[in-house]
């Protein structure tokens, strides 16, 4: 909205632009004011908040505005939940929605971190998801899904008070939520030694720590601390069955649809696909296929990411 407004004066934070907002408000401020002076920064904040609607409540430059908040919708930073039917359905045809739900067909990616002790390191979090699936010739496939997250913060960050706890840490006490698609089966997980799966309460279990996750869907929910500079890995592993990937003319088309979370870095993803013995990958724009035919290419999840990567027997 600031890109699309113009700037605004802050006496606690100088000029205030689109660019420079995120930099501000999640990483400087906590810098700025410590934990005993968080009183003094919701002030400095709240302040930038009634000039940024003062500004909006002029009437100036509406439609900028709206199409700026429409453009944050495909990576999720911009939501909306409506009572009445008819507006919730134009919120979810037009990607506003939020929903998390497995396609129905091919292969689905849908991974998601949640802060459990209160600290700030989620803006320096660097994350890489990566789809790796062995084909089949019936067309069914074996799949792992690994999420590895970084707890990039800066060296000459302070590691903060022994509990880990609050603003001031630079630990990362992190739920790993992983889905995987309803066809799956034989599906567990896996993860790093001293984490532990924390399943909802209440919802059905499906074993394997794997519970509902209050819609149909199947998700399990692992729980641990990451160290400064240190990374987890957290990862699920299924089958899918046989025709899944199967083409009407009798070739293998390896589909996926990877579901964005709004964090403040974008994800990698990355799709490496192995074809059955005796196939190769099609070569498609931006694709990398090795001498033994298995495909590879990455995409910045900035938005829903959809693959398809076909394969054939080799002439």
């Amino acid at each position: 909205m600031l890109n699309a407004i113009g700037p605004i004066a802050s006496p606690t934070y100088g000029e205030v632009t689109g660019d420079r907002l995120g930099q501000l408000l999640l990483v400087e401020a906590y810098e700025k004011f410590g934990v005993a002076e968080f009183t003094a920064r919701q002030e400095a904040n709240q302040q930038l908040l009634d000039e940024l609607l003062s500004r909006l409540l002029s009437g100036e430059d509406l439609v900028s505005v709206a199409k700026a908040i429409a453009s944050t919708a495909p990576g999720r930073h911009f939501q909306v939940w409506m009572r009445d039917t008819r507006f919730e359905n134009f919120i979810l045809e037009s990607g506003a929605g939020g929903s998390v739900r497995d396609p129905g067909v091919g292969d689905w990616s849908a991974v998601y971190t949640q802060n459990g002790n209160q600290s700030k390191v989620d803006v320096f979090q660097q994350r890489n998801v990566l789809v790796s699936a062995q084909m089949k010739t019936d067309g069914s496939a074996h799949v792992t899904q690994l999420m590895t997250v970084t707890n990039a913060t800066p060296a000459e960050r302070p590691e903060g008070p022994p509990e880990r706890i609050g603003y001031e840490t630079s630990w990362l006490k992190a739920a790993y939520l992983l889905y995987v698609p309803n066809a799956a089966t034989n599906y567990s997980s896996y993860y790093p030694q001293g984490f532990t799966v924390r399943s909802f309460k209440d919802h059905q279990q499906y074993g394997r720590g794997f519970a509902d996750d209050g819609f149909g869907q199947k998700l399990v929910r692992v729980v641990g601390w990451t160290a400064p500079g240190a990374k987890a890995e957290v990862s699920v592993s299924y089958d899918l069955p046989a025709g899944t990937f199967t083409a009407p003319d009798g070739s293998l088309v390896y589909t996926l649809q990877a579901e964005p979370q709004s964090i403040w870095n974008d994800a990698t993803l990355t799709v490496r696909v192995t074809p059955p013995t005796g196939w190769r990958a099609v070569d498609d724009l931006g694709m990398m296929i090795d001498a033994d035919g298995v495909a590879e290419l990455s995409a910045v999840q900035s938005g829903q990411v959809s693959v398809a990567i076909a394969m054939k027997p080799a002439s």
